[in-house]
């Protein structure tokens, strides 16, 4: 299998937990076991003094990086003030001419939060609360197309925090993606082929990036993709960046009694709308709220191999180790695309996994996004990054929102009463 990267976390040997870098790589000097435990730089857990990685996120625990700063007190929701750049460690707007916050002496980084509302599409960015950086990306556009109807486009990247520049690798995936997507579309192809060349063309953008030489440990991230036109949704994703389709929970689409997803990190595209034609079919089914995609990762590898159950899969640390993924080291990157049509109206979520480490249940998260999530996507996506940050913030979270309607249905906009 090679080396497993872990988009947030680190790099794993797939030999095994704990195994050396592939590539001959001469060992780091050992640490002084007398110095006792330290917190990792990178999640906060304590660590021996003979580990390398991190036990949790495994973060390279020899390279040296300056201490976070103390979480603060947990908030619900995040709100721009309106009067200037916002702390994303204390929330408050006290950002000074020093470009530090004069509130909790946090250095401020225009990208620890960055929000973008384009009316049929918006998105949250944040840094959470234990990283240096947020190395996550999002890109929004919106189409007018010559026959009037309006297209989405919306890519969200996920930097893989052990490669060199993974802030910089999702951006120039984010954005070479979302643009090429919104060329291809204009040029009159299709979402699909759409979806296929613009991760080409991230995947060879961040693979030409400086320090892609390094083929053993070259900047790299992970993406997910949609591409929404009147009637459908197309998804595209290499990783285990996640799209859920949440539906409006007053459509009685979600039944209660489904629970949690029936396997973490696998799709569960809804099954086929009732056919309106067939006599013994009285009524359309609304689409039920589901994971869109499935993650690329070791334990959904481990579990379609047959070679653990879903509990001992998810249970192993290197159960989010990812084996697909945009970098000069990736080999031949192939997404996976797929596409949907709603049959009642709801809303595309498109995630890093800094929100669904906290909250993965499809029909929850639709709980959380209605009724708001239709007029004002913006202040669902703020609702949801401040659910992950009051639940830990341990990795940096994005968040794109895009409302739904089939045709025949209102359209909704950011206007729509």
């Amino acid at each position: 299998m090679g080396v497993i990267r872990v988009a947030g976390y680190g790099r794993l040997d797939a030999t095994g937990p704990g195994g050396a870098p592939d590539g001959g790589e001469v060992a780091p000097p050992e640490r002084d076991p007398t110095a006792g435990p330290a917190a990792c730089p990178s999640c906060g857990l304590a660590a021996d003094a003979d580990d390398r990685y991190c036990e949790s996120c495994g973060y390279d625990l020899d390279i040296p990086v300056p201490p976070v700063a103390e979480r603060p007190p947990p908030r619900r929701v995040v709100t721009p003030s309106g009067h200037g750049p916002v702390c994303s460690a204390c929330g408050t707007a006290t950002i000074g001419s020093d470009g530090w916050c004069d509130a909790c002496g946090r250095p401020f980084n225009p990208r620890d939060h960055v929000e973008s509302d384009l009316g049929l599409v918006a998105m949250v960015s944040n840094r959470g609360l234990r990283h240096r950086r947020n190395e996550d990306s999002a890109a929004l556009r919106v189409l007018r197309m010559p026959d009037g109807s309006d297209n989405v486009v919306a890519v969200v990247c996920d930097g893989v925090s052990s490669s060199p520049r993974p802030d910089e690798a999702s951006a120039t995936a984010a954005e070479t993606a979302c643009a090429t997507m919104a060329a291809t579309l204009v040029e009159g192809c299709g979402p699909a082929k759409a979806t296929s060349a613009g991760v080409a063309a991230a995947a060879s953008a961040v693979a030409r990036m400086p320090g892609a030489e390094d083929a053993g440990n070259a900047p790299a991230c992970t993406l997910v993709s949609a591409i929404m036109t009147p009637g459908e949704i197309t998804v595209g994703w290499v990783g285990d960046s996640r799209a859920y389709w949440l539906a409006d929970p007053d459509s009685g689409a979600d039944d209660p009694a489904d629970g949690d997803d029936t396997l973490p990190g696998a799709s569960t595209l809804p099954p086929a709308p009732i056919d309106p034609q067939d006599p013994e079919q009285t009524e359309i089914r609304r689409t039920p709220s589901a994971l869109l995609t499935e993650d690329d990762s070791w334990a959904t590898r481990m579990i379609a191999l047959g070679a653990m159950t879903e509990a001992e899969a998810y249970a192993d640390r290197r159960a989010h180790a990812i084996v697909s993924w945009l970098g000069a080291d990736a080999g031949e990157v192939r997404p996976r695309v797929t596409s949907v049509r709603p049959t009642g109206p709801g809303v595309l979520l498109l995630c890093s996994d800094g929100l669904w480490n906290y909250l993965s249940v499809a029909s929850t998260l639709a709980a959380m996004v209605f009724p708001g999530g239709y007029d004002r996507p913006l202040d669902a996506a703020r609702l949801l990054t401040g659910f992950a940050l009051d639940r830990g913030g341990a990795d940096n979270i994005t968040v794109a929102l895009i409302p739904f309607s089939p045709p025949g249905d209102p359209v909704r906009g950011p206007d729509h009463d």
